[in-house]
């Protein structure tokens, strides 16, 4: 999903709407994510165990996992407006949540905002692609950081995980303003399965950090709010900060002195709970996702297998906050942060090592060569 073929598009990248993808990105996030903050909510109102809300919390991951099987159908409508229709179909899912009391009726909910939130965030990096603009593609991949503020700030407000649910039909509108451009993936040909082992680890791995931060609002409760805002605000800038970087001293010093301030900051944070640590932790373990497909197109792997092997690498969000929160939290997402950086770290210089590393333009990591 990464290798648009801009060749193929009736518009100029010029004049192609900028703000849709990260947008998109970013409200899918919000929905996916907003539950993180109503775990204590739900054990209290809806009498569900911790177990059963953190499934909740994680089953969306499951569910993303069915994007590569259905984007070549869905896609066919556009891809623009794939991306705004999926931020409707989830803002009506949000809106009806807000009535379910049951378990099998929130987990299937649940289920179906995963699926979405994949198509959503597919769409959003092949239209982001289509600009060509660093900055573009940086802050639709900041979308995750932006779409946590958000479920931060609602539930803040509103108080209630009812009322956030509801108040999310707020975006139903979403594909009102979806611009009439044909935009045709090269992904929508008949669908293959396109896999590759060494993306899909290098995602489970460098996508853990995010993945650990799902149990923070739970595991903080109250004070989780200004650590949210806090954190993730300073972490959207990370998603630019990082790609930057990497242009200026090369991907492999970039990748890993941030891996070594991720386990580091990471192990401090769920240690002392210390603020700072935690800005420092978002920023750099969330900032390295912006170099992840890099890292893959580094390694030679064929642009059609990053999409579906990130996607598939999501199983990983339903296993951590399931797990993580069986026995001492802080212990194991420390542990789990750590030795995911380490491993990422080493897995990458091996396979450097194999391949060469190289710094490959960042335009023409999301164009087909």
């Amino acid at each position: 999903m990464l290798n648009l073929h801009v060749n193929n598009l009736n518009i100029s990248k010029s004049e192609f709407n900028k703000i849709l993808p990260i947008f998109s990105y970013s409200i899918a996030t919000f929905f996916l994510m907003d539950f993180a903050f109503f775990i204590e909510d739900i054990v209290t109102t809806l009498h569900f165990s911790y177990i059963e809300s953190f499934i909740l919390l994680g089953i969306p991951f499951i569910g993303r996992m069915v994007t590569p099987f259905v984007y070549s159908y869905a896609g066919r409508i556009g891809v623009p407006r794939l991306a705004l229709l999926s931020i409707t179909i989830m803002a009506l899912i949000s809106f009806g949540m807000g009535y379910e009391t049951t378990f099998a009726e929130l987990f299937a909910s649940r289920f179906m905002i995963g699926v979405f939130f994949g198509l959503a965030t597919s769409a959003s990096i092949e239209v982001s692609s289509i600009t060509a603009d660093r900055k573009v593609i940086g802050l639709t991949m900041g979308g995750w950081a932006i779409g946590w503020l958000l479920g931060a700030i609602f539930f803040m407000v509103l108080g209630s995980w009812e009322l956030v649910s509801i108040a999310g039909i707020i975006f139903a509108p979403a594909l009102l303003f979806s611009r009439k451009h044909n935009v045709i993936s090269p992904m929508l040909q008949k669908f293959h399965f396109n896999f590759s082992l060494k993306v899909f680890i290098i995602f489970l791995l460098g996508f853990t950090p995010a993945y650990v931060l799902e149990i923070v609002p739970s595991y903080l409760g109250p004070s989780s709010f200004v650590e949210s805002i806090a954190a993730y605000s300073v972490a959207v800038f990370a998603y630019l900060l990082l790609p930057a970087m990497m242009a200026r001293f090369s991907l492999k010093k970039t990748l890993f002195s941030s891996l070594i301030i991720v386990g580091i900051s990471g192990v401090l944070f769920f240690a002392t709970l210390n603020l700072a640590f935690a800005i420092i932790f978002t920023m750099f373990g969330l900032g390295v996702n912006s170099l992840l497909p890099i890292i893959s197109r580094n390694l030679n792997v064929e642009a059609d297998k990053i999409g579906p092997s990130m996607n598939f690498s999501a199983v990983a969000g339903f296993i951590f906050p399931v797990f993580l929160t069986l026995g001492n939290e802080a212990l194991n997402a420390a542990v789990a942060v750590f030795v995911a950086a380490l491993f990422l770290l080493l897995f990458v210089a091996i396979e450097f090592g194999k391949h060469g590393s190289r710094n490959i333009n960042l335009k023409k990591i999301f164009t087909n060569h």
